[in-house]
């Protein structure tokens, strides 16, 4: 009886020791899977939670959703956040916003860059060369330039009821119309800037090209309406609107440290106006965003193995 306890007890240490063996494997492979998952092909993940920041413009947030869709890839869980411009650099100052894809300087967003630029980063150019400008159907063919508002060139004033067709009060190119524009060329005296949204201005347009009515409205490059109506912008001899703006990735200051590799993507991250256009067309016609930018990842294979580079 006495060797029967003897060999149960034996037993019952091996167990115990095979299980303590089975669960220190286990801790060393948990602890193993959890510093993979910290890291993207030898980059390191950091914080895995990113808030990108983008305003009401169709190009901003096509090109948000694309940075959005290959972060994701990359590790990272990412939440969009769509507010106002003035809101969208708060956040960047004050940390709720990490970064953003669709910073347009000097110019549009230059009172914003000016008030919090001591706490941001300036990370890469996304996109080059982008214009503002107040635009015209090609078929108003005496209206060619900002003067000829001014001069009220072919009645133009009493055909438009002194209306300018803007967008969204916040934005850039609205307070520039304000503070440069209007002023600069004596409009504030007769002509009135119309506040709407970015989508009513466009819907706007469209309604008055399908009656071939004149109308004259704030707008920029890139901008799906230039693939699909024969537009021109005004010719801005005063140069209030100043010189074109490049788009840049911006984000706070402490960024880099707090999400390496989401840093080294913005680093590599860059996209034309015209791949830009081809996803706002989408959008128009009724497609969500994300889905718009994920129809032209898969689209474009090429630029998506530029864009994560180092980390495939």
């Amino acid at each position: 009886m006495w060797k029967t306890y003897r060999f149960l007890g034996i037993f019952i240490i091996f167990l115990v020791g095979m299980t303590l063996a089975a669960c220190g494997d286990g801790n060393q492979e948990n602890e193993s899977k959890s510093d993979n998952a910290n890291e993207s092909n030898g980059n390191e993940i950091g914080e895995k939670s990113i808030t990108l920041g983008v305003d009401n413009y169709v190009s901003n947030t096509s090109n948000t959703y694309v940075a959005k869709l290959l972060l994701e890839e990359i590790g990272y869980d990412v939440e969009v956040n769509q507010t106002d411009v003035g809101v969208e650099y708060t956040g960047l100052s004050n940390g709720s916003t990490d970064a953003i894809v669709g910073a347009w300087l000097p110019t549009t967003h230059g009172s914003y860059w000016d008030e919090y630029k001591d706490d941001l980063e300036k990370i890469n150019t996304v996109t080059e060369k982008v214009e503002l400008g107040l635009a015209v159907p090609a078929y108003m063919e005496d209206i060619n330039s900002i003067e000829d508002l001014a001069n009220n060139t072919s009645n133009v004033g009493e055909k438009l009821e002194w209306t300018i067709t803007g967008i969204s009060p916040g934005a850039g190119e609205m307070k520039m119309m304000n503070n440069e524009v209007m002023p600069g060329y004596g409009l504030n005296e007769d002509w009135e800037l119309l506040e709407s949204s970015g989508a009513a201005m466009s819907a706007a347009l469209s309604d008055a090209i399908d009656q071939k009515e004149p109308i004259v409205v704030t707008l920029w490059t890139p901008h799906w309406t230039f693939n699909e109506f024969d537009l021109k912008i005004l010719e801005d001899p005063k140069g209030t609107f100043g010189e074109p703006d490049d788009v840049f990735s911006v984000a706070g200051k402490d960024f880099k440290d707090q999400s390496p590799a989401a840093y080294k993507f913005l680093e590599q991250f860059s996209i034309t106006k015209e791949n830009t256009q081809k996803m706002m067309v989408d959008i128009k016609d009724g497609m969500g965003e994300e889905e718009a930018a994920q129809k032209f990842i898969d689209n474009n294979p090429d630029l998506k193995d530029e864009w994560l580079e180092g980390f495939e």
